[in-house]
């Protein structure tokens, strides 16, 4: 029988910063919170949080989900310890940094019907919600091409780390910006559907010093016929997220620092269609998102914000646009299996 979202038990895996808005938001849905600590500076969280020294234990433990917020290269390792548990399981993006253990994981989910939700918490922006139901309603009718960008000067995403220190600095940790600012990737999928073919190249940059690409276009051709353009970048002096869709009957543009949609409708000058509403900030995408999983746990029936199979997706996407970089040639994302 599920409970209700104030008796929830919920495991966070992870106290970073992401981890740390997780713990934040449960705690303000109502939610149990206990949590696993990598690092030594976990007694910084929140004194309602009840710490777990032993993750395996916690695991065995009567917990309803597990958060795996930890890093990149350590997700998969946690979701398959979670799903073999039984636990409900909301997964950080990216999903993992390869293939590896994606079948097992596919299967134990299935088998257990656990609910999983994946951390594309942009599925939750009022924006891109308005953009995905008008695309679907045919507001521009054929879907010709996308482009899509996001960058920010690495340095100053988390102020007091050193960016040199972190994950995102090093490949066998998961780094890099087409991990790291996958959900562009994953916009694409979800607003035009599935991707059919990749070619990426990737550069590094000395000024960082870091070993990992800080610049990626990434070309993608959808099964739709429709091509997408993705730019991801770390060097981009000030913080900035766009999105361009045309269409046969238009073009679509998204701003979400303005928090802003326009239409130019052909023929037309270009005017606002829709725009956040009054008091809007990031961290309700979160709030929002996680609400959700809540609430799926009560009533398991109700659609997926971020499904599994669509995460496992746009990790394929993003693993043959390195491999498509590295060898100079298109990739099928789905000759990339688990």
């Amino acid at each position: 029988m599920a409970c209700s979202p104030r008796s929830m038990k919920v495991l966070v895996v992870g106290t970073g910063s992401i981890g740390k808005r997780h713990i934040g938001n449960l705690l303000e849905l109502g939610a149990e919170v206990q949590a696993f600590s990598y690092r030594p500076d976990a007694q910084t969280l929140d004194p309602r949080v009840t710490r777990v020294p032993d993750l395996a234990a916690a695991l065995a433990s009567d917990v309803d989900a597990v958060v795996v917020a930890n890093r990149t290269d350590q997700h998969m390792d946690v979701a398959l310890q979670a799903a073999r548990a039984g636990k409900h399981l909301f997964l950080e993006k990216p999903l993992a940094a390869s293939m590896a253990g994606v079948s097992e994981l596919l299967a134990t989910v299935q088998q257990k019907g656990l609910v999983v939700e994946a951390g594309f918490m942009l599925h939750s922006h009022p924006n891109l919600l308005w953009i995905r139901e008008q695309l679907a309603q045919g507001l521009l009718g054929e879907i010709w091409h996308m482009r899509a960008a996001v960058g920010q000067w690495l340095p100053d995403w988390r102020p007091g780390t050193d960016h040199r220190q972190g994950y995102g600095a090093f490949k066998a940790l998961g780094g890099g910006v087409t991990f790291d600012l996958i959900h562009e990737l994953d916009l694409v999928q979800w607003l035009l559907g599935p991707v059919a073919d990749v070619t990426a190249m990737m550069r590094t940059a000395a000024a960082l010093e870091i070993e990992t690409e800080a610049v990626a276009q990434i070309g993608l051709q959808l099964a739709s016929g429709a091509l997408a353009q993705v730019h991801l970048d770390y060097l981009r002096p000030g913080y900035g997220r766009e999105m361009e869709i045309v269409g046969r009957q238009g073009v679509l543009r998204w701003d979400y620092v303005q928090g802003v949609v326009t239409l130019e409708a052909a023929g037309q000058a270009p005017r606002e269609v829709h725009r956040v509403p009054e008091g809007f900030v990031r961290n309700h995408l979160f709030l929002t998102h996680m609400r959700h999983f809540l609430q799926r746990l009560q009533s398991p029936t109700l659609p997926a914000s971020s499904p599994l199979d669509e995460a496992v997706a746009v990790l394929q996407v993003a693993l043959a646009a390195h491999r498509s970089a590295q060898q100079r040639q298109h990739v099928r994302p789905s000759d990339l299996q688990g």
